[in-house]
């Protein structure tokens, strides 16, 4: 065991030369139930299990069932595989039929997380030495944080998901030279879908999953597993089983653990029965391994503090501050949503989907303008400057004869006439009961008419529409210049 000065030294200079990677697991995620901060995934589990008539208990007094009620204890940090252990035991359950139960779960608990839920993933973002990070948890609460604290809450933080069951047409990698400000983040084990077997929900599934990225991760994203392999990794609130922790370590190098090896490994651990093999196993095996005993939201926070010193961010003079504008179009970059003030709901669902898979959205809600803007020539200017105009059609635009909305459409037409070899105009349709009849339409323009018609249903994107997205984003990072 280090001395914590020469631990945090070691760190901090590891940091400031860019090669560290922090891989982040779920004792950093927490959501608001009844005003109590509680684990995400423990939350999941009570959810998952009541939904099918069983109590979870955790130990935890309150948690304590009723007499008589079909109980499953829930171990900390390992809530999820004990509660699809216990289902996949009950007969005739299998395991690929809660894969979708699980998605639809985690969508509904994050769909609006508390600014509280965010903060200690707000923190380590914070620390801008950090580019790349990796999850172990299939949600997006990471990037999400990593946005609201590094681009001013803009979608523009990759999302780089691996999975053994993901078809290699939908792969990314990191660019080849990424920009200063480029973030990603790595779901190491998978995102949540409502497919079966692309992210892990139990421990054979995390089996597959290393197993997979043993043989042939390298392959299938050269840059990314080039990274892991070569950068020192900062494990933070993993809280992997033992056999993982070992199994993990070993497969992010490409030596030998006992050997001399140049790269290192931060361990940040809570103290449990446990740990004490484990931590026994790197100091007789695995030397380049550093172990911090700790609380991971207390060391991100010294983390933070410690950096902060080294790094103070420039503060702004009284009186050179101003009035915050809202974050304007970034030329060619954004994906304009038009939507008439009667769908603002399902605009926003839209905005919230397209914001997990990494859409650089430009969000102009006239009501966050300030008084005296010129908002129409703002809104014109970012119709000329998006990639993608978006315009959502329903029932409701039917009944609109007038609205600023059809002058948006007005302009997304006339410039869809200057652009020849891509597509520009995505008009999605946003009714429930749409059947995919787009003449339905009759007052749309009829430039609408020659494209498909996607849709998202109250706002909730369907799965061929985020596919098509998904493959826009991509064709216009593949242009960018690097």
């Amino acid at each position: 065991m280090r001395e914590a000065e020469e631990f945090w030294d070691e760190l901090l200079a590891q940091i400031e030369a860019g090669e560290i990677i922090p891989v982040v697991g779920p004792e950093l995620l927490t959501v608001l139930v009844e005003g109590r901060e509680t684990p995400l995934y423990q939350v999941l589990a009570e959810r998952l299990l009541a939904k099918y008539g069983l109590v979870a208990s955790t130990g935890a007094p309150e948690s304590e069932p009723a007499a008589g009620a079909t109980t499953v204890s829930l171990r900390p940090h390992h809530e999820l595989n004990d509660a699809v252990c216990a289902l996949v035991a009950q007969r005739g359950r299998r395991v690929q039929d809660l894969y979708r139960p699980i998605n639809d779960l985690l969508k509904a608990l994050l769909e609006a997380p508390a600014e509280s839920s965010l903060q200690a993933l707000r923190t380590l973002a914070s620390v801008s030495g950090f580019r790349l990070f990796v999850t172990t948890t299939p949600d997006d609460l990471l990037a999400r944080a990593i946005d609201a604290e590094r681009h001013s809450g803009m979608a523009k933080t990759d999302h780089i998901v691996f999975a053994p069951k993901l078809a290699s047409g939908t792969l990314s990698d990191v660019p080849e030279k990424p920009s200063s400000a480029y973030t990603a983040v790595c779901y190491l084990f998978g995102k949540a879908s409502p497919s079966p077997f692309v992210f892990a929900i139990h421990d054979e599934d995390t089996l597959e999953f290393i197993h997979t990225l043993q043989i042939n991760g390298g392959e299938a994203m050269k840059r990314l597993f080039s990274e892991l392999r070569q950068q020192n990794l900062l494990l933070i609130g993993c809280n992997f089983a033992d056999w993982l922790s070992r199994f993990f370590i070993r497969v992010s190098n490409t030596q030998r653990l006992a050997d001399n090896r140049s790269k290192r490994e931060f361990l940040i651990e809570q103290s449990s029965e446990s740990s004490g093999s484990l931590t026994l196993f790197l100091e007789r095996f695995s030397p380049d391994t550093w172990v911090f005993p700790g609380a991971a939201r207390e060391f991100v926070a010294e983390l933070s503090r410690r950096w902060q010193e080294r790094h103070p961010r420039a503060v702004p003079r009284t009186d050179e501050v101003t009035e915050a504008a809202p974050p304007r179009a970034r030329v060619e970059e954004t994906f304009f949503i038009s939507y008439s003030r009667t769908d603002l709901a399902a605009a926003r669902q839209i905005f919230a989907g397209l914001q997990t898979i990494g859409a650089d959205v430009a969000w102009f809600d006239k009501s966050d303008l300030k008084p005296g803007d010129d908002w129409e020539q703002k809104i014109r200017n970012a119709i000329n400057g998006c990639y993608l105009f978006l315009p959502l059609v329903s029932a409701n635009t039917e009944t609109r004869e007038e609205g600023f909305f059809r002058e948006e459409w007005t302009l997304a037409s006339e410039r869809s006439r200057r652009i020849q070899g891509r597509k520009f105009i995505v008009p999605i349709v946003v009714d429930r009961n749409y059947d995919g009849d787009a003449g339905l339409f009759r007052l749309v323009p009829t430039s609408f008419l020659g494209t498909h018609f996607g849709h998202a249903p109250d706002g909730s994107l369907s799965d061929d529409l985020r596919n098509e997205i998904t493959r826009l984003i991509r064709e216009r990072r593949s242009q960018r210049p690097a």
